[in-house]
């Protein structure tokens, strides 16, 4: 008797230590996302759930059509956050200097993150970013470009994001993340509690709005109308973007 209790004691541990790995294979067999991509999004799902309680407000339709989302920029972990929005795999833009690394790279490349110079223009990764929303992925990208630890609503943004939707013939989603703690520490998310809401807004036809021209002015014009809409997720009505000149990095 001791013995057949023995071996159902061994079965149920063996179980619940093989179950990580049959929820990884019950979720990829249902999710866009590859067997690695779940076994790595597993963990942030956790962090975000738990650790920084998030919450959801919308969600992006589940279509083929690609999209831009546009995002306020407060931690390192923002990525995670949108992901909760889709069940298809958000492709997101990093900076290479964070990227790279024997540990980190091939964690970044198994999840397809579009690695992307801070400094001038990275012509091949906006090509990649234009051609891949094209095909009906979905981009994250911040026009803010770097993380804003300011008690500023939004530093001054960029039009890249406009341009990559424009070129791509997609919309542009914006979304807005609410207390988050501010830190330029990327570790410090993961050891500190929180209680997140991300708020995903109406999409945006750019095309529409712009002709497809993708002038100065023009540019300029739609990103403070598309940035804009991320202020109002927020309440902020009557909050305008600033748009930043090309010493925008000092």
């Amino acid at each position: 008797m001791e013995g057949h209790e023995s071996l159902l004691v061994d079965i149920v541990l063996v179980s619940a230590w093989l179950s990580p790995l049959w929820l990884a294979i019950g979720f990829t067999i249902r999710s866009p996302l590859n067997f690695l991509q779940v076994v790595l999004w597993m963990p942030a799902a956790m962090f975000t759930a738990f650790l920084w309680r998030g919450r959801l407000y919308g969600r992006i339709a589940e279509n083929n059509q690609g999209a831009v989302l546009i995002s306020n920029h407060r931690s390192s972990v923002d990525p995670f956050f949108l992901q909760m929005a889709s069940r298809r795999p958000i492709g997101c833009m990093i900076a290479r200097e964070f990227a790279s690394g024997l540990i980190v790279g091939p964690i970044m490349d198994i999840l397809d993150v579009i690695k992307v110079g801070r400094r001038g223009v990275d012509t091949a990764a906006t090509k990649r970013v234009i051609r891949e929303a094209k095909a009906g992925r979905l981009i994250c990208m911040f026009p803010e470009g770097r993380l804003n630890t300011t008690r500023q609503f939004m530093q001054a943004c960029r039009p890249g994001a406009i341009l990559v939707a424009i070129k791509a013939g997609v919309p542009i989603i914006p979304c807005y993340l609410h207390n988050l703690s501010f830190s330029n520490v990327i570790i410090q998310p993961f050891y500190t509690p929180a209680q997140v809401s991300l708020y995903i807004g109406d999409p945006i036809d750019v095309v529409a709005m712009s002709e497809g021209k993708t002038d100065k002015e023009t540019l300029q014009r739609v990103s403070i109308h598309c940035i804009a809409e991320i202020g109002k997720l927020a309440g902020l009505s009557e909050w305008q973007p600033e748009m930043a000149g090309k010493n925008w990095l000092e």
